[in-house]
């Protein structure tokens, strides 16, 4: 199998370029809703796909808070809420660094490809200005479709008219990773950061 140089560099965003914990926002409203049972709360939400909805866009926030505050007899108010739900990120220094570092080399074109929901993205370009840079974006609440599913990336590269055999995807999730890779896309499985950048370097010098 020949392999082509990389041109287009794909970025997935939670535990890539910022690392997440969702029990954060269970565990916090928990915390401040005394009676609620954290476990209950977190089944509910995905018994009934109601993650899958906000990330396709298929439910709006205040709906998703409506239901919650109906079943959960939730006293905190909205604005309350969305901040506890969207205040479940940090930082990733080595990938802060590494993309402020590629964002100057003018031969690739970068791209964010993320399952993720408004709230959430606005968090993050807040309060972690580094992923500002990636500002060719394909977001799942935007297009109706999420990772794993091979259409998003297709769309991606469709829409930007990129070739899957110059183009990398780094991306955390096993699943994603598996489905660019059948589209003939490279692909990183980014779990340890040293590993990954040993990766990284070899896939670039690629001819």
């Amino acid at each position: 199998m020949i392999k082509y140089k990389v041109r287009n560099i794909i970025f997935d965003l939670g535990n890539t370029l910022v690392f997440f914990d969702h029990t954060y926002f269970v565990n916090g409203l928990a915390e401040r809703e005394k009676h609620l049972n954290a476990a209950k709360f977190r089944k509910y939400i995905i018994s009934n796909k109601f993650d899958i909805k906000l990330l396709t866009g298929r439910m709006n926030h205040k709906e998703f808070f409506r239901k919650l505050k109906k079943k959960f007899d939730l006293k905190i108010g909205y604005a309350d809420f969305i901040y506890f739900y969207s205040d479940v990120f940090w930082e990733n220094p080595n990938m802060k660094r590494l993309l402020e570092k590629i964002s100057r080399i003018k031969k690739y074109k970068l791209y964010l490809l993320s399952n993720t929901d408004a709230p959430h993205m606005n968090f993050i370009d807040k309060n972690f200005p580094y992923v500002r840079l990636l500002k060719t974006r394909v977001l799942s609440y935007k297009v109706h479709m999420y990772k794993p599913q091979k259409k998003i990336f297709k769309y991606l590269l469709e829409k930007y008219k990129l070739e899957p055999c110059s183009t990398l995807l780094i991306d955390d999730m096993k699943d994603n990773i598996k489905s660019a890779s059948s589209l003939g896309m490279n692909v990183i499985h980014y779990k340890v950061h040293k590993k990954f950048m040993s990766e990284f370097s070899r896939t670039l010098k690629m001819k």
